[in-house]
């Protein structure tokens, strides 16, 4: 029996290649027509003896191949590739995780789509094959190893499915935990009773933790990471001061911190009658020791749990989160084993911060969840009438370890602002008094930034008079349009909001809008104004909390810009500082003891809830949504270990725009073929590249960022070295000065051309120049030095 990978090929000079002997016989006897010039004679009388003198010579011919057949001389015959090396299973577990994992739609769908698949596609390729197989077209071996091939295509059945999952290490069923037991009548007489639980789900954390760090690249990059900062700047919790105070005697192991996050969301409409009863509290951990463009990926937050809402409301923290603490205690003792380049590695995980908005944070480590308490702080004892005016934070009244025993001693809320014990403080290296940690989205995009414009356009329109609404909302959408970033403009502000005080817009839209502030309006405020003075104190505070990498020497000057803030804020407007107002005391503290606020908003995790809030509008299940969610979440999850999504190429580009070219005769004059290892004669150019998920393209303008300095450039040609490395090709601007007025740089064209090389390794950011008056802007505040001023 001849190996399915051997081909047959016609003795004759056709030289045509067969899969199977009876198809090389019928090729034989339909070609004897045109070659009975080479049949004995007497066969051209007998016909009969010609078939048999073909089949002769069929046999003799077949006797002097080489099997197998792996050269080809002919250059226009097709090799017959072996049929063996395709494995399909990878290829249809991934379709199927793909539509698994698709937000819009529901499990049974991507099921049905399979089945779909397999009568429409599978089973008449089946027949076809039957029949080619049946006519001698087809080897049986070929036919059995299509089959084979095709076998793997019959993904219809969840648990099946889930099976198989299982098989290949890549599913874990989530578990219930209960919450509450109570008996419940079950008919009119009352007289029988069952057992009704009140449970939530927990995902299998530990497996997760382990198939995430097992991910290339993963535990490579965290480990990375997990070294102190020498240059100066703080980034992550690692470089805070209680990580370090905290993990001081587990310098021997590998131990890699976790936030934890809560946070509720409502799966139907926030005026549907039943929106309280389908509110779901979402538990997400990430690894905040991640480089800043993967914390960015809602992949690498990872789903914890889900619970009702209104039985977290309804019952102790104690009960809801007893099997959550249990877990975090075995990982923080006992730890996980990682495959880790060939190598089994212990590794440590720690609870670094609770992280969610203020509501949501006091509520979980059981302090008081009314602002107008006299004790609110999470972190300090400051009165609430206080804070009212505080422009400056109190290290002495701090909470304490110490403090707070004594305050779970006296037992009074009113005078402590703690309702119990928090269960977190069982775990072992963990207090609550450690959570030294403020969201910057909730605190100023959707707090201070708020109170702060309101009270500024109000001013300025209808006191000052410098403008009108009109001239606002021309001016904003003027500027924005200008923004690459800014997709969609945000809506205009009408003259009602701004007569009561009460501009609406979502957290990133008030980011987009605080930033580009100084730009919008400037041109209509006078250098003097007071209030102005104000606003950009708010813009330049924006930038510094804003930064993944804070050098120490800001730290300082955000203090001063916050205490000017605030005490310009009650003089100036003649208001009190509200609870937000208070958390800003704190952020130059919270830096230095739990690293970038940055690190640690809500902004990704309240993006992570949409992917919930896509499902549950398609899933009409309403008795057990928080299973259904986790069952999504954890088919989500493997469909990313199965791509490998976790984290994104630093730099790549798509080959098929690869154009071959030589550079214009101006441009040639500034690339050295030696230095840039480019083959001048023949250049290969690409139209754009990613880089940490940002797009570079011809036009982009890119800040190019060395330590404490920065140069902008516009791209004018991308080209690749005979390594395959992009190079840019740039035309540099330069930096007329700062303007304080507009918190920007007056920057312009100049005829000077760059090439910039290492991009992988520079720090580089695409950006907008805004022109504003006839000159081009750069806005950014006076933090960085320009290399040409």
């Amino acid at each position: 029996m001849h190996d399915p990978r051997d081909g047959y090929k016609c003795f004759r000079q056709c030289g045509r290649l067969f899969t199977s002997i009876k198809s090389l016989k019928k090729h034989v006897l339909s070609c004897k027509e045109n070659n009975t010039a080479e049949l004995p004679k007497e066969d051209l009388k007998h016909p009969e003896h010609a078939v048999k003198h073909e089949e002769k010579n069929i046999s003799e011919n077949l006797k002097n191949f080489s099997l197998p057949c792996q050269h080809i001389e002919n250059e226009n015959q097709v090799q017959v590739r072996n049929i063996d090396q395709y494995d399909a299973s990878d290829s249809s577990l991934k379709m199927t995780l793909k539509w698994l994992s698709e937000d819009g739609l529901s499990r049974k769908i991507a099921f049905d789509i399979n089945k779909d698949v397999k009568l429409n596609v599978i089973e008449p390729l089946h027949t076809l094959i039957n029949d080619l197989q049946s006519s001698g077209a087809m080897s049986l071996e070929c036919k059995r190893s299509i089959d084979s091939l095709l076998a793997n295509f019959n993904c219809t059945s969840e648990h099946k499915f889930i099976q198989h999952l299982k098989t290949r290490d890549l599913y874990e069923n989530p578990s219930f935990f209960t919450i509450h037991e109570e008996l419940q009548e079950c008919s009119e007489d009352q007289l029988h009773q069952q057992l009704h639980r009140i449970q939530g789900v927990l995902m299998p954390i530990k497996f997760m933790l382990r198939k995430y760090l097992e991910m290339d690249g993963v535990l490579e990059t965290i480990l990375n990471n997990l070294k102190l900062s020498r240059d100066g700047s703080i980034r992550t919790l690692v470089d805070g001061s209680i990580w370090q105070e905290r993990t001081s005697s587990m310098c021997c192991k590998t131990v890699v911190p976790i936030n934890i996050y809560f946070d509720d969301f409502t799966t139907s409409d926030t005026s549907s009658c039943h929106s309280k009863s389908t509110s779901i509290c979402a538990i997400y951990l990430n690894l905040p020791s991640l480089s800043g463009y993967a914390l960015g990926k809602l992949s690498n937050i990872l789903t914890v749990g889900y619970l009702k809402t209104e039985d977290r409301k309804q019952h102790s923290n104690d009960k809801i989160l007893s099997k959550l603490v249990e877990l975090l205690i075995q990982l923080e003792e006992d730890g996980l084993e990682i495959k880790y380049q060939g190598e089994k590695r212990k590794v440590y995980f720690v609870l670094g911060f609770v992280l969610g908005d203020n509501l949501g944070v006091n509520g979980i480590l059981d302090y008081v969840e009314s602002f107008r308490a006299n004790y609110f702080c999470r972190v300090c004892k400051r009165i609430r009438v206080q804070t009212e005016v505080d422009a400056k934070e109190y290290p002495k009244v701090f909470r304490t370890i110490d403090g707070y025993d004594r305050d779970i001693e006296l037992n009074d809320v009113s005078r402590t602002g703690i309702k119990s014990p928090s269960i977190f403080n069982k775990i072992p290296s963990y207090h609550v008094t450690y959570n030294f940690v403020f969201d910057i989205m909730h605190d100023i995009f959707e707090g201070v930034g708020v109170y702060d414009l309101q009270h500024i356009l109000h001013h300025f329109i209808y006191v000052e008079r410098y403008f009108n609404i009109s001239d606002f909302n021309e001016s904003k959408n003027y500027i924005m349009k200008q923004d690459y970033q800014c997709g969609n403009i945000i809506h205009d502000i009408s003259e009602h909001q701004i007569k009561t005080k009460k501009i609406k817009c979502t957290a990133s839209e008030m980011k987009i809008l605080i930033t580009l502030f100084p730009l919008i309006v400037g041109p209509f405020v006078p250098k003097n104004d007071k209030v102005w003075k104000l606003a950009n104190s708010l813009v330049q505070i924006v930038h510094i909390v804003l930064l993944r990498e804070v050098p120490y020497v800001l730290i300082k000057e955000l203090r001063k810009l916050i205490h000017f803030h605030h005490d310009q804020y009650v003089k100036l407007f003649n208001d009190t500082l509200k609870p937000k107002h208070h958390n800003m005391v704190h952020y130059p503290t919270a830096i230095l003891k739990g690293g970038a606020l940055r690190s640690h908003w809500s902004m990704r995790f309240e993006s992570k809830h949409r992917e919930s809030k896509s499902y549950c509008k398609i899933n009409s299940n309403r008795i057990n949504t928080c299973l259904s969610l986790a069952i999504k979440a954890n088919f989500k999850f493997a469909y990313n270990c199965v791509s490998n999504s976790f984290l994104p190429s630093l730099l790549s580009y798509e080959k098929t725009q690869i154009e071959r070219r030589q550079f214009h005769l101006d441009h040639a004059l500034y690339v050295n073929s030696e230095l840039h290892n480019v083959d001048i004669s023949s250049v290969q150019f690409i139209r754009s590249f990613v880089k940490c998920g940002l797009v570079y393209k011809l036009g982009t303008i890119v800040c190019v960022r060395n330590a404490d300095s920065v140069d902008i450039v516009k791209i004018i040609e991308i080209f690749l070295s005979k390594n395959d490395d992009p190079l840019m090709l740039c035309e540099r601007y330069e930096a007329k000065g700062f303007v304080d007025h507009l918190q920007s740089f007056e920057v312009e064209t100049t005829a000077s051309i760059t090439v910039i090389s290492n991009i992988e390794t520079i720090d580089t950011m695409p950006i907008s120049l805004y022109i504003v008056n006839e000159k081009s802007y750069y806005r950014v505040c006076n933090y960085y030095k320009f290399n040409d001023i």
